[in-house]
C-alpha cells in the first residue's frame, strides 16, 4: 500500500473474458488484487500450462512484471509511475496482446528481462 499514490487505480484486460476493461480504484482494492492476481495456484499452473517464472522488464516504455511460461509470455502487469509511486496498474493476459508482447520477447537475447513497446 506505501508504494501505491492516494488516488491507485488498476485497468485490467480481463484475459479476454470480457468486452470491457475492469477497473478497480482505491488503494486497497489495487492491493487486493495485485496479490490474488501474483498468488500462485494449482489451477493458475494449469490454467497456463505449467510453473511460470517472473521477470521485469518494459511495456509501453513503463516498468512492468512480465510473467512467462518456456518462451512465451502468459500474463504482463505495467506500472505508471508519478512522483515515485504506483498510480497506475495495467495488467494484460487476452491472448491477442500477449501475443505481440511474446513476439517482442522472443527477440531479445535469451537472459533478457526487458522488452520495447507492446
Amino acid at each position: 500500500m506505501a508504494l501505491l499514490t492516494d488516488d491507485a487505480t488498476a485497468i485490467s484486460d480481463g484475459a479476454g473474458l470480457s468486452r470491457t476493461l475492469w477497473r478497480y480504484e482505491t488503494p486497497e482494492r489495487v492491493a487486493t488484487m495485485m496479490r490474488t492476481a501474483f498468488k500462485p495456484t494449482p489451477a493458475k499452473r494449469r490454467l497456463v500450462g505449467g510453473s511460470p517464472t517472473i521477470h521485469i522488464g518494459q511495456v509501453n516504455g513503463w516498468p512492468a512484471v512480465l510473467v512467462v511460461l518456456e518462451d512465451r509470455i502468459v500474463g504482463a502487469t505495467a506500472f505508471e509511475i508519478s512522483d515515485g509511486k504506483v498510480a497506475e496498474l495495467h495488467g494484460f493476459a487476452a491472448a491477442e496482446r500477449l501475443a505481440r508482447l511474446t513476439g517482442m520477447w522472443r527477440q531479445c537475447e535469451s537472459d533478457a528481462a526487458a522488452i520495447g513497446q507492446g
